[in-house]
């Protein structure tokens, strides 16, 4: 049990309107009690004089801490405090008449102590006080009245909570709000662009703590010291993927690339994206730095780019597909045409219907590839012993093998077998770009030649706006030139490249464990063979210039 402190007891005296008031403590463990001489003393200090002497006496002897009424007299000096003690206020009554006191700033201050205003007293206040009461001390004014402020506490400033600023966000919007897609140029809204994935490097800053702080304390006008409420901390810890700043404890870096997740007041990147259902409406496009999974379909016209694989369990619709590893579609691609399969790595896919499809490893078909165009850097293999490839172009760097190649309909397919891709491409944009130039090349060859006979027509007085254009025709002739010579010579370098790569491949072969049917196109190494009979069970290479059946080699 804590020891009681010796406090002696002491008094406050009050002045009030209705006249002057007297609290007496009583005193704690061995303190002495107030006397009545010293209450005696005390009043003739600021010349109080009770009513009754027996009021001192009767105050004294109970000692209850309770104000009591001494003295009638209304003052003409009044203290007031407000409830919150953080504000003084003076009030000055003038005299009854000029010949008696009048108020002086002494008596302000006593009476700011008898009310223990110790605190927060403004001088320049007191200094203004002081000369409006020499003012009508000198004048003798009765009839004016003062008053002033003059005592201020210093208010309790809380502390701060703490508080997460999330810096990886595109967005702020509010929790669980759905973002808004925004209009094209031309008004229309694309609801499939209405999801966003934060997607994060490492070493980016994901958040940043600010801590919580204690706070100012506060002071009354009487002394009281006021304590703030200290803010309140929030939890942040760092999970999978997020480490601390060894600059700064306050901060969460990244240690992967992914996709942020705050839950459970813990923070993680996540190398993958998990989608438990389909790709529609209710997700929006996906752009994702790591690996996308998708436990459905991808519904027509939506996009899903993903930095690492992309793996499907669903249906591929008219979509489109970008990867920077592998893609993997359980249910196949059935893309009406708008379908856009690509990936810098291997692909597996059950089967591909009408679609577009760029593979920069091997390809992988379970059943069947149906009237699309397919280009494979490596292998392009249809398994199973009704594997079937039907319509469309296939072109593989390395080798095509199938069961039924073709149809008994003599559908167009075409095989191309090595083929460097990435020459082939350029090759193509090269020849795009020139047949772009030869056409602007004709108009502008046509329109010169119309400025020049028009010129003769006139005696050589064409127009200024005539001369100008033919100025300009002329040297966007001379650029088109320029240009057309360029491109050749990349085409030159190009042609030549893909004769070294032609050279080294040595082994590339179209295989097949059925039948290839009349119709189909074979092209290997740039030699190309129509099949006029079916072949079956065989393999085609390239030797000398020409195409040769051979045995069914594994």
């Amino acid at each position: 049990m804590a020891e009681s402190k010796d406090v002696s007891g002491y008094t406050t005296i009050a002045t009030e309107r209705d006249g002057v008031y007297l609290t007496v403590f009583p005193p704690a463990g061995k303190g002495t009690p107030v006397s009545i001489d010293s209450v005696k003393a005390e009043l003739s200090k600021y010349k109080i004089t009770p009513d009754r002497s027996e009021v001192i006496e009767q105050a004294v002897f109970q000692a209850n801490g309770k104000p009591v009424k001494i003295s009638s007299v209304q003052e003409q000096l009044f203290v007031e405090v407000d409830p919150d003690e953080m504000i003084a206020k003076v009030t000055v009554l003038p005299p009854a008449s000029e010949a008696d006191h009048f108020t002086t700033i002494d008596d302000v201050r006593n009476a700011l102590a008898r009310r223990k205003v110790v605190f927060g007293i403004n001088e320049n206040k007191m200094s203004e006080l002081a000369a409006k009461l020499a003012k009508i001390a000198s004048t003798k004014d009765v009839s004016e009245s003062v008053e002033m402020e003059v005592a201020f506490g210093v208010s309790v400033v809380n502390g701060q909570d703490a508080q997460i600023t999330y810096l990886y966000k595109k967005e702020s919007p509010v929790d669980n709000q759905a973002v808004v897609p925004e209009q094209t140029q031309d008004g229309r809204v694309d609801y499939r662009m209405g999801h966003k994935i934060d997607n994060v490097t490492k070493g980016m800053l994901l958040a940043r703590k600010t801590p919580p702080t204690k706070g100012v304390p506060g002071k009354s006008v009487t002394g009281k010291e006021m304590p703030p409420m200290e803010g309140k901390d929030v939890e942040l810890i760092p999970n999978k993927g997020v480490i601390i700043s060894p600059e700064n404890p306050n901060e969460y870096i990244a240690d992967l690339e992914g996709q942020v997740i705050v839950k459970d007041k813990k923070i993680s990147v996540l190398a993958l994206y998990e989608i438990a259902g389909d790709v529609n409406f209710s997700t929006g496009n996906i752009d994702f730095i790591g690996t996308v999974i998708i436990k459905g379909d991808v519904k027509d016209g939506f996009k899903v780019h993903a930095g690492e694989d992309i793996v499907i369990s669903g249906v591929v619709e008219g979509s489109e597909l970008k990867a920077g590893g592998k893609i993997t579609i359980v249910g196949g691609v059935s893309g009406n045409d708008k379908a856009r399969i690509i990936c810098k790595g291997d692909a597996s896919v059950k089967y591909i219907r009408n679609a577009v499809v760029e593979v920069g490893g091997n390809l992988s078909i379970g059943q069947a590839i149906m009237h699309s165009k397919v280009t494979c850097e490596g292998k392009v293999a249809v398994a199973g012993p009704k594997g079937v490839i039907v319509g469309g172009q296939i072109i593989a760097g390395q080798e095509v093998s199938a069961a039924l190649i073709g149809s008994n309909f003599a559908t167009t397919t075409e095989i191309i077998v090595g083929e460097v891709i990435g020459i082939r491409e350029e090759l193509q944009k090269i020849d795009t770009e020139l047949k772009t130039i030869a056409e602007n090349m004709d108009k502008t060859k046509k329109g010169m030649l119309f400025l020049k006979e028009l010129h003769t027509k006139l005696g050589g007085n064409l127009p200024a706006d005539k001369k100008e254009l033919l100025t300009k025709l002329t040297r966007a002739q001379f650029k088109m030139i320029s240009d057309s010579k360029t491109l050749t010579e990349r085409k030159i370098e190009f042609q030549n490249k893909e004769k070294e790569s032609l050279a080294e491949k040595k082994h590339c072969r179209v295989v097949c464990m059925g039948v290839i049917y009349s119709g189909v196109k074979i092209v290997i190494n740039k030699v190309m063979r129509q099949i006029s009979d079916e072949l079956k069970f065989c393999t085609l290479t390239e030797v000398d210039g020409e195409i040769k059946v051979g045995p069914l080699k594994g």
